[in-house]
């Protein structure tokens, strides 16, 4: 059974069509067992990508080489190329359905076409200007209807500088990492493995403030 609906596909047709500039390549990672979302992560991946010829996706097992190499150990992984085809930063822990689905449509459309990055130019200016490497892992539930919004942030703000990765975390698939974090309300922003953190949907500026405030206790 398609986990897409016609109607919903055909918008993402019209969107895909309107809007890819350049090829999109992801990378989705998979196990042969002890994964509940990876087989319907990878129908949601194949639906997408038979809608335009310009997005791919190539399928990898964790433990493979390609997992070592770009330090994948959780799956299901959904792990965004740049146009060089390096890891671009932007990634997915987790299946993204519900809200986060939208979070997916949109990455791509950004990644094909980096001028619809919907942020200002002073905060774009800021965000690559930072030198320092930053994590941002955004804990999520698919039913959050805030969530898709710091997604974004993070994602966008990997995609702006390659010094930043910005990776979604479906909470309740990976619920150790999230008690280790202390999740109990999404969505949830960690920074650099806890050095900082930020419950809830803010502006960029405020993350990009604290990112700003740790590399300058840092220095």
């Amino acid at each position: 059974m398609a986990k897409i609906d016609q109607e919903e596909k055909n918008k993402i047709k019209e969107l895909f069509s309107k809007h890819l500039k350049d090829e999109v390549n992801l990378l989705f990672f998979s196990k042969d067992e002890d994964c509940q979302y990876c087989a319907d992560t990878e129908e949601i991946l194949t639906e997408v990508t038979a809608l335009d010829e310009k997005v791919n996706f190539e399928k990898h097992l964790v433990g493979s080489d390609k997992a070592e190499e770009l330090g994948v150990d959780r799956a299901p992984a959904i792990i965004f190329l740049n146009n060089e085809g390096q890891d671009s930063g932007v990634h997915f822990y987790g299946i993204p359905s519900g809200y986060e689905f939208t979070s997916l449509i949109e990455d791509i459309l950004d990644m094909s076409d980096q001028e619809r990055i919907d942020l200002s130019e002073d905060i774009k200016k800021e965000i690559r200007a930072v030198e320092s490497d930053v994590l941002l892992q955004v804990f999520i539930t698919p039913t959050c209807p805030y969530c898709p919004r710091a997604v974004r942030v993070a994602h966008q703000m990997a995609m702006l500088n390659p010094k930043v990765r910005g990776e979604m975390v479906e909470a309740m698939e990976f619920e150790e990492l999230s008690a280790s974090f202390n999740v109990s309300g999404v969505p949830k922003t960690v920074i650099n493995s806890g050095a900082d953190e930020q419950v809830g949907a803010v502006p960029a500026k405020t993350i990009l403030k604290k990112i700003m405030d740790l590399a300058k206790a840092a220095s």
